[in-house]
């Protein structure tokens, strides 16, 4: 496909979710989530959240509005996070996005770096987060790449 068709087709797909006010509506509810996060601003992260949200990566599973804006706090102080949709799918009361994550550290060092799976509901005709499922989001990177003490080290070279 040639640069102007790629083009045309990039901004007739972006005329039309802005077109979409469902869409309109989640994406601002996803933006309103992150800057929360970023903040720390607990008022906003309960209006973001639904009761029963749950916070899963590969070593953790977080469940309830509180217990979970305690674990956004802890987030928060690694650095700022910047969330960037890839995919977002509405089905009538709910959606999913697949984004891509970047938490870099005051410094502009990168802390973690991933993709998340989150679950939108509209709760009362707002969107509100459900679940979100992330590989290093809540546990920081560098404690999931260390084994265990007694898990085997496989590969450790052989003399």
């Amino acid at each position: 496909m040639n640069k102007t068709l790629w083009l045309v087709a990039l901004l007739a797909a972006t005329v039309a979710c802005a077109a979409d006010p469902e869409r309109v509506a989640l994406d601002a509810a996803m933006q309103r989530w992150t800057t929360a996060v970023n903040a720390r601003d607990l008022a906003a992260l309960n209006a973001t959240m639904t009761d029963d949200v749950e916070l899963l990566d590969n070593t953790t599973t977080v469940k309830g509005r509180d217990a979970v804006m305690r674990v956004l706090r802890e987030v928060a102080t690694r650095g700022k996070l910047d969330a960037k949709s890839l995919e977002v799918t509405i089905a009538k009361d709910v959606a999913w996005r697949v984004s891509g994550f970047t938490q870099t550290h005051k410094n502009g060092d990168v802390h973690a770096l991933g993709q998340a799976l989150e679950i939108w509901r509209r709760v009362q005709g707002t969107w509100k987060l459900q679940r979100q499922m992330a590989a290093g989001f809540i546990t920081p990177p560098d404690l999931l790449t260390r084994p265990s003490p007694g898990e085997p080290v496989l590969d450790r070279p052989r003399n």
